[in-house]
């Protein structure tokens, strides 16, 4: 396929908006006129489900494809492994050319360790208390 046939990709990301609360939703009040002429000249999903309610989890799931159980970010504080493969890496290794503009809460802001740390995960050998 050649680049000028490719289609082009815009990920709005937000946190805490319900999609009822965009003009393009239906909204009767709430005014959003450049949201509104982007969903009116591409895709607009009326069915989506988030893998998390919290956000880092919910952003790792968003860029990877995989729950948080797979990539292990299962709250905030705990970034995104830097091996994790996601959509966007894979964009690029197709010749696209990729930008993040805001946040993308998949790393942590600070040099502080996560707040909620994981577990170690079981050997699997049994111990018996004697």
């Amino acid at each position: 396929m050649s680049k000028s046939s490719r289609p082009n990709f815009l990920l709005f990301i937000t946190d805490q908006q319900r999609a009822d609360f965009l003009g393009c939703y239906g909204h009767p009040v709430l005014r959003t006129p450049h949201i509104d002429s982007i969903a009116a000249r591409g895709t607009v999903f009326d069915r989506f489900h988030v893998a998390s309610p919290v956000c880092m989890p919910n952003r790792a799931s968003l860029m990877t494809g995989r729950m948080p159980s797979v990539h292990g970010v299962r709250s905030n504080g705990i970034p995104l492994s830097m091996n994790a493969v996601t959509f966007v890496d894979l964009l690029r290794d197709a010749g696209y050319r990729t930008a993040l503009i805001g946040k993308s809460h998949l790393q942590n802001f600070t040099g502080w360790a996560p707040i909620v740390k994981r577990r170690r995960r079981s050997t699997g050998t049994a111990r018996t208390r004697g």
